[in-house]
């Protein structure tokens, strides 16, 4: 889901990107339309009052006449005729200078008309008029300030769309990536839905679908062969291993071979047992385990367990301390034995393959409170952090590679324990490796 919220926002993004450089283009363009309509009308009104002015100025009389500007206006009259020597007939205070000496504060015109005096000769009348700049600038203000709201808003929605749309066009992959999650890495037969949509996601579950399909006809050849290669090699390692337990018992064995002949005993065996490994993981991955269930004694199972490969721990130099809680009366469980056994043998030979020389490796037996199911704990020592515990239960996966063993042991044991009811659970604390095996009362 990471992935596809990452998407959706990318997608959002770019479209909020793109529609707010074209929004904003098309807001610089109409407010520079406004703010010329703005400026045309402003002038316009004040080129109108500065005619109004002018048409009141009467130079015919002894005495020139004419009406003064308003309160914010500044203006500033000359007359000059043949019979007219230039002068200025008025100026407001500050406005000697005329427009030439305006500042940005201020906006004028200059108009001019054509008067008789009382002689009957023409003369030119100039008016030059200025009102303030402001209420022009705070129109525009407004105007910034609207398009400013609009753009915002326009970007807060095409998000918004974007994402709601992002969310709509990617159903499809959602339901593809939901349907992988439940098929896992073990391909089987279900697949990804196919959207009848024409287009790149009909497209991409076509391709993971024909993906499936290969890795499944993998695991089949994969499984059919370890399936086969551990039938054929089941009798040949039966017969040696036979033979070897009769050669042992043989009086008239030289002693000098007796040591040799038990290291090849107990190679045999260990090959019988990866034999068996293999063998289960066919079975296992093609669903054809079935599980016997049968009332047994957990108790009784796991000091079996432990009496079996207590010598090896011996041998190796690595106690092997069991304890079972005695106030538990009773720990019986419903459960396939020879499963159960396979996956005690496989935590405790892990345990002794992994703990250091000369550590305690520790089997604990017990019953949780909180669910009355029984728990089975087998911890060791470790010499550093495993790192990501989850890797452990994957198939042919060894925390260290240089260690005997296919990296099969833990992924069986988690499998048969699934088939009882939970998975094995692994915690890693204060040096020490714990793995649980966790069953139901029977």
């Amino acid at each position: 889901m990471r992935a596809l919220r990452g998407l959706r926002s990318q997608l959002a993004l770019a479209f909020a990107l793109v529609f707010g450089l074209a929004l904003g283009l098309a807001g610089l363009y109409q407010y520079r339309q406004v703010g010329q309509v703005l400026h045309q009308a402003d002038d316009a009104r004040l080129r109108a009052r500065a005619y109004q002015l002018l048409e009141q100025v009467d130079v015919s009389g002894p005495v020139p006449a004419l009406a003064l500007p308003g309160r914010h206006e500044r203006a500033r009259v000359v007359a000059e005729g043949p019979s007219y020597a230039r002068r200025e007939l008025f100026h407001s205070p500050g406005f000697g200078g005329g427009l030439a000496g305006l500042g940005r504060p201020w906006r004028g015109v200059r108009v001019q008309r054509t008067a008789y005096d009382a002689s009957g000769w023409p003369v030119r009348i100039s008016l030059e008029l200025a009102h303030p700049a402001a209420p022009l600038t705070a129109d525009l203000r407004r105007v910034r300030l609207g398009l400013w709201a609009a753009l915002a808003g326009s970007l807060a929605l095409a998000a918004g769309l974007a994402a709601g749309l992002g969310w709509w066009v990617l159903r499809p992959l959602r339901r593809i990536s939901r349907q992988a999650g439940r098929i896992g890495a073990a391909p089987g037969a279900e697949r990804l839905p196919e959207p009848a949509t024409g287009d790149e996601v009909q497209e991409l579950a076509q391709t993971l679908n024909r993906m499936l399909d290969r890795l499944q006809a993998g695991a089949e050849l994969q499984d059919n062969f370890l399936a086969a290669a551990a039938h054929e090699l089941r009798t040949p390692l039966a017969v040696v291993q036979a033979g070897l337990a009769v050669t042992r018992q043989d009086p008239a064995l030289p002693a000098h071979l007796q040591a040799p002949l038990a290291v090849q005993a107990e190679e045999v065996q260990r090959l019988s047992r990866l034999v068996d490994d293999f063998l289960l993981v066919s079975r296992l991955r093609a669903g054809a385990l079935p599980l016997h269930r049968q009332p047994l004694a957990l108790d009784e199972l796991v000091l079996a367990v432990a009496d079996r490969l207590l010598p090896r721990f011996r041998a190796a130099g690595r106690p092997l301390h069991l304890a079972i809680d005695e106030q538990v009366a009773d720990y019986t469980v419903a459960g396939d034995a020879d499963k159960l056994t396979t996956v005690l043998l496989n935590l405790l030979e892990n345990a002794l393959r992994h703990a250091p020389p000369g550590r305690e490796v520790r089997v604990q037996l017990s019953r949780e409170e909180a669910t009355g199911w029984y728990r089975v704990a087998v911890a060791n020592p470790i010499q550093h952090s495993l790192g990501d515990l989850s890797r452990l239960t994957t198939a042919y996966y060894q925390a260290e590679v240089l260690s005997e063993g296919a990296g099969l042991g833990l992924w069986l044991s988690n499998r048969l324990a699934e088939l009882h009811g939970a998975p094995l659970a692994l915690s890693e604390a204060e040096g020490e490796f714990v793995a649980s095996l966790r069953l139901p009362p029977g």
